[in-house]
């Protein structure tokens, strides 16, 4: 039958593939009893989180991308910044989802805790992936836990597949989006001055002590105009 029949018609239920996509909210194969209410809604809300976590390091990556060349080419700092942007709103929105998670009181998740077993949150292999991309470090985790040795051992176990591991690996082995976006500012230069030229160290001082004369002056300005519309004294503003 011809594409754009009604059997090949598209749908929106066929191209967001629902009826897999909703299938998905009961539990492990073989999962008993089926999920109660409560415990639908925190699976629910944690699969929310693990898709809007792709979305997150797919935005990191392309902007990880951009970054983390010899030179990066002005006309990709705006792709850059529109990636960061959507990061910054997903993030706000993953913050008011703990609102709904909030609804689920403590003693109706203790009312099937016990069927999770060992399972915790923080065994998010994405999770783990986007602290690795940002930049977090091993000493900065608690006990200095190596993220990478326990995906290794989650996948010789069977937990975690191998295209997991590999992804999981090839972000560890690259720069961090912090290491790219440092080694690029390193090399920007500062009122026309490039790291390692004669008097690079002295224009950067400038550059600086620049910046806090007028950050100062700013400063200096918004107190003479609190006073002025008679919000209070130098003397009471200035501390402030």
């Amino acid at each position: 039958m011809a594409e754009g029949s009604p059997s090949h018609r598209m749908t929106y239920g066929g191209y967001l593939r629902l009826d897999e996509l909703l299938e998905l909210q009961d539990g492990p194969e073989g999962y008993a009893p089926a999920p109660c209410n409560d415990e639908q809604h925190f699976v629910i809300t944690h699969q929310a989180f693990e898709l809007w976590f792709k979305m997150i390091l797919r935005e990191l990556k392309e902007a990880h991308q951009l970054i983390n060349q010899d030179h990066v080419e002005e006309k990709s700092l705006p792709r850059l910044v529109h990636h960061l942007d959507r990061v910054t709103e997903i993030f706000r929105l993953l913050a008011n989802q703990w609102k709904v998670m909030e609804t689920l009181a403590p003693q109706d998740f203790l009312a099937f805790r016990d069927k999770l077993g060992t399972s915790s949150g923080f065994e998010s292999w994405q999770m783990r992936e986007l602290e690795v991309l940002l930049g977090l470090e091993n000493e900065q985790r608690m006990g200095g836990m190596d993220p990478l040795l326990h995906m290794r051992k989650l996948a010789s176990e069977g937990k975690v597949s191998d295209k997991v591991l590999a992804n999981f690996e090839a972000t560890s082995n690259a720069p961090s989006l912090n290491d790219a976006l440092g080694a690029w500012l390193a090399r920007t230069p500062v009122n026309g001055s490039l790291p390692g030229q004669d008097g690079d160290e002295e224009a950067v001082a400038a550059f600086v002590e620049g910046h806090l004369d007028v950050m100062k002056r700013h400063g200096e300005e918004v107190i003479a105009h609190i006073v002025a519309i008679g919000h209070g004294s130098e003397e009471q503003v200035r501390p402030r």
